[in-house]
């Protein structure tokens, strides 16, 4: 799987500077202080650009899915679904070699891991037409690789494993600090990652731990820069120092996410990084 590392274009929805124009703004102050590039998809219908757009799997091959999630068919969200075949501004993947994944997924339950991808099993309930044997055959078939589910946790919704944990190489991944949240789940993804990673999890010495603090593990990584959500609250530094530890090559900066955080996502949630 195409690593975060070796990426070095940031893609984001022409919606965000509306949605989330101080997050916008310094965001991309950084990526143009970084020199990294940053450019804008066009007819787009929500911030969230990670699940809707493909999953770049090579240099030049990515997997296009069906993005139509069950937490947005109610008549009033269905607005909010974006055609990808309609973005704007991704004319250089008619040259990529492309993918059609005939099932129903959202990219942020897309986490890839070295040589695997992790995915809670919202995928199974979204394709409930299929047995589980299919849908992780074509899953599989797709991205080349092989999958370790994690259990899914119904108090979040949309199911993204990018909300859960992110690789940091060499065979690990930091784990969010879901003890904080719910010490079952917490004890179940454990279990299940250690048998295919090393698994560092955040931890937060602070009188009373933030609803919010989920959202350090959804930072955004593009090449050798890692940009951090910061919410105003104590535990920001800390994540950025633990973040900062596991990834010592790294330069990690602090980004204002709390616009985006407040809407249920963050920094990868609302980017598209890849390499051109």
């Amino acid at each position: 799987m195409f690593p975060d590392s070796l990426t070095n274009t940031v893609f984001l929805s022409e919606w965000l500077p509306e949605v989330c124009p101080i997050l916008y703004q310094n965001l991309t102050k950084v990526l143009k202080d970084n020199v990294v590039r940053y450019r804008i998809l066009g007819n787009t219908n929500d911030i969230w650009c990670r699940d809707f757009m493909p999953i770049q799997t090579d240099e030049k091959r990515f997997v296009f899915y069906q993005y139509n999630p069950d937490y947005l068919q109610d008549k009033h969200k269905r607005r909010y679904i974006t055609n990808v075949n309609r973005v704007q501004n991704i004319d250089f993947l008619r040259q990529a070699e492309t993918v059609n994944l005939d099932l129903v997924l959202d990219g942020g339950n897309v986490v890839k891991c070295g040589n695997k991808v992790v995915m809670t099993e919202k995928v199974f309930v979204e394709n409930n037409d299929r047995s589980r044997n299919e849908v992780q055959r074509l899953l599989e078939e797709a991205f080349l690789c092989d999958i370790v589910f994690l259990p899914w946790d119904e108090n979040e919704k949309c199911g993204h494993s990018d909300g859960i944990i992110h690789y940091v190489g060499d065979n690990r991944v930091l784990l969010t600090n879901y003890d904080d949240i719910d010490k079952t789940f917490a004890q179940a993804f454990l279990r299940i990652l250690e048998k295919h990673f090393e698994v560092i999890p955040l931890k937060y010495n602070v009188k009373r731990q933030h609803a919010r603090s989920w959202a350090y593990i959804n930072y955004l990584q593009v090449d050798n820069l890692v940009l951090v959500p910061q919410l105003g609250i104590p535990e920001d530094g800390q994540a950025l120092q633990q973040i900062a530890e596991t990834l010592p090559a790294c330069k990690v900066v602090g980004v204002p996410a709390l616009e985006a955080v407040r809407k249920g996502g963050a920094l990868n949630c609302i980017s598209w990084n890849i390499k051109l």
